[in-house]
């Protein structure tokens, strides 16, 4: 993870050229952040030594790292992608945290911090971050005795004076995020008593629930979960996390990408360290990719797609609450079927590191594809291949502008994208890969 070598990889322009012919080929995918950043954390807070390989090189996780380091907690490197942490048993030193960009150190660490006996932190965030919302976590923290501050409608700066959780039964809300549940959550083992976390508006198929509860009982944790009415009931017992040594997943999200290559430009790829035994949400998007016809195999060899020509059906209508990472994919995908694609319950990535609704009507214009938007919803018109032009778009400092966008300018006839450095969030490699599954890429 040398940042030197990360400003090599990644220009502040890229353009990516139209795919010569049928791709064929196989990769792997760096580690998840979702899932590196809970497994980082709870190392750091645990007692006892985490071994933690398959962390992703992006900015997120560096993000979790330095806070780490800057609480005290030790950290050694083992090799590109594998750290030792030696946990913290749960006390840290005081300090001023920079968190960057990164939501889910933002919405992870105050609560572990909070359930602390006794210091005082600081956290400091980008300015895209401190606009988005928090006000959920820091509610129900608040429920179990936290003494939280933030600026009037702002996330942060956040100053956090911990006089430890007491623990018992809280509310939240996920229609904005399942992040703010999983924020408690994972400071629930250091509350006094037990706690209970009510989850209301959480969509059926979210999986990054399922994700949190099975981190935390990697390192130890009580957690019992069962589903009341609409709403999901976790209770925890006290006991705190214990080290354990753990692998990360690949990235589902990133992965999807490349996935979805073959439909794209024709041919087949396989992504060599992507399970079909995932919880990670993208995994929706495969159930319609094969409904679509796309010829998905797993095995141990890891996933393939291919695809035998023909025109991706359209005209349907498809709920992505629970896919939402992809939407963006999704949409390069609408461009090339046989009739419009409607996505609806996005209202929630509106605040995402864009305004990823907007993003994509704006985007899809210079390309001379035609969409329409409401408040939750989007629709994509397919477009001629031939027709579409050549632009210049800015990333809007979103990693996943950077990676669906390139898709489309590498399917059809090409793009030119503006402050690619952004894709550093989560893949800094991504365009190293995109080489790799035979596109031409031209820094600068």
């Amino acid at each position: 993870m040398n940042s030197a070598a990360l400003e090599k990889k990644l220009p502040a322009t890229v353009t990516v050229k139209p795919a010569r012919g049928k791709l064929d080929y196989s990769l792997d995918i760096p580690g998840s952040k979702s899932i590196a950043n809970r497994v980082l954390l709870l190392a750091g807070m645990a007692s006892g030594t985490s071994v933690v390989a398959g962390i992703p090189d992006g900015d997120d996780s560096r993000a979790a790292l330095r806070c780490l380091r800057d609480l005290g907690v030790p950290v050694e490197h083992l090799g590109n992608d594998s750290v030792r942490i030696h946990g913290s048993g749960h006390v840290v030193r005081p300090a001023s945290l920079d968190i960057g960009s990164a939501g889910t150190v933002g919405r992870f660490l105050p609560g572990l911090l909070a359930s602390m006996e006794s210091g005082e932190w600081s956290l400091e965030s980008t300015d895209q971050l401190a606009g988005r919302p928090i006000l959920p976590l820091l509610e129900g923290l608040r429920h179990w005795g936290a003494d939280i501050a933030v600026p009037e409608g702002r996330s942060f700066p956040m100053r956090i004076r911990a006089t430890g959780l007491r623990g018992g039964e809280v509310a939240v809300s996920a229609a904005a995020s399942s992040q703010f549940a999983s924020g408690l959550l994972m400071a629930a083992p250091y509350c006094r008593a037990e706690a209970s976390v009510r989850i209301t508006d959480l969509d059926r198929e979210e999986r990054y629930i399922d994700t949190t509860v099975e981190v935390m009982r990697h390192f130890g944790a009580t957690v019992r979960t069962e589903r009341v009415g609409d709403d999901v009931v976790a209770t925890v017992s006290p006991g705190g996390y214990v080290g354990n040594d753990i692998h990360v997943e690949a990235d589902l999200n990133a992965a999807l990408n490349f996935l979805l290559l073959p439909i794209l430009t024709g041919g087949r790829g396989i992504v060599t360290n992507v399970s079909p035994e995932t919880r990670q949400p993208g995994y929706k998007l495969l159930d319609l990719l094969t409904r679509l016809g796309v010829v998905i195999k797993a095995g141990p060899g890891g996933m393939s797609v291919s695809w035998l020509g023909g025109t991706v059906p359209g005209g349907f209508d498809i709920d992505m609450r629970a896919m939402s990472e992809m939407a963006m994919s999704l949409a390069v995908l609408a461009v090339f079927a046989d009739g419009p694609i409607t996505m609806t319950n996005l209202g929630h990535i509106r605040n995402h590191e864009t305004d990823r609704l907007a993003a994509v009507s704006t985007i899809m214009a210079a390309f001379g594809v035609r969409t329409e938007e409401g408040p939750d919803w989007i629709r994509i018109h397919p477009a001629d291949r031939s027709s579409l032009k050549t632009p210049t778009i800015d990333s809007l400092n979103d990693h996943r502008v950077v990676m669906a966008f390139s898709l489309l300018g590498l399917a059809a006839n090409g793009v030119t994208i503006t402050n690619a450095g952004a894709v550093s969030k989560t893949f800094p490699g991504f365009f190293d890969k995109l080489r790799q599954a035979g596109a031409e890429v031209v820094d600068g």
